[in-house]
């Protein structure tokens, strides 16, 4: 950083000495002196024009010489974009279901991803995700609730880490919602309930009694070495459960905004 700031200091005093002389030094010194009259010849032209273009090069290469570094920095670096991946949402099963048997597998939960792609040339360091803010409108109601964001960075799919190198090139995913299958609870009385289905949103658990509605949800993409990245997720969920995806999909909608 000093480093950097030394350079700057360079070519400020360069631009300074070159306004000095320019305004101050007196010019008419170094003029050629002869006949307005004069025409330069072919060779003359072209001598003219050659130490322009040496001049001109000259300064480019002061420039680069100072500047090495910090214009090489431009041209490499990461870039992060977001996506919706080919399914953005999945279904969730129960270890034991998928083994061997006879009975048609059934959800035990819903996933909604989101895709993030390094199409820079270098990577992305200490990149993770955490949601912003979060907003819930009740269905057939205009009010707009916010629901209180603690900021914790969600986990990258097939990992427990919630940072990541993103190498350049790279495609990865990230679960965004989880939603729970109903289950039942066991009473004193030896009788059950049925809990619904919960929705969590970034690592936001709702506790909004009713789920018929809509949530909107501000994230974060944060990197060491790249700018910050905000994008907008509106998911719609009627509250109802269903054991399939092919059915839940008609209770339950997500798309970036």
């Amino acid at each position: 950083m000093q480093k950097k700031y030394f350079k700057f200091l360079i070519l400020t005093c360069i631009i300074i000495l070159v306004y000095g002389i320019g305004n101050y030094f007196p010019l008419e010194i170094i003029k050629p002196n002869y006949p307005e009259t004069d025409i330069l010849n072919k060779s003359e032209y072209y001598r003219f024009i050659v130490s322009i273009i040496s001049a001109f090069i000259t300064f480019c290469a002061v420039l680069v010489a100072l500047f090495k570094d910090d214009l090489r920095e431009y041209w490499k670096r990461p870039r992060l974009i977001l996506s919706e991946p080919s399914q953005i949402t999945i279904e969730g099963f129960d270890d034991n279901e998928t083994e061997i048997t006879n009975r048609a597998l059934v959800a035990n939960k819903y996933i909604s991803r989101i895709e993030i792609q390094n199409i820079g040339n270098i990577s992305s360091i200490n990149t993770e995700l955490l949601i912003e803010k979060l907003e819930f409108k009740a269905k057939d109601s205009t009010i707009i609730q916010e629901i209180e964001c603690y900021g914790k960075s969600l986990p990258w799919n097939g990992s427990e880490s919630t940072t990541m190198v993103l190498p350049a090139g790279v495609k990865r995913l990230i679960d965004i919602v989880f939603i729970s299958v109903p289950e039942k609870i066991s009473k004193p009385d030896s009788s059950t309930v049925t809990s619904p289905s919960k929705i969590m949103i970034g690592g936001i658990t709702n506790h909004i009694d009713k789920n018929n509605g809509t949530w909107f949800a501000t994230f974060g993409l944060y990197s060491q070495n790249h700018s910050l990245v905000t994008f907008k997720v509106e998911i719609e969920w009627s509250g109802i459960w269903k054991s399939r995806l092919a059915e839940f999909k008609s209770q339950y909608q997500i798309k970036l905004v």
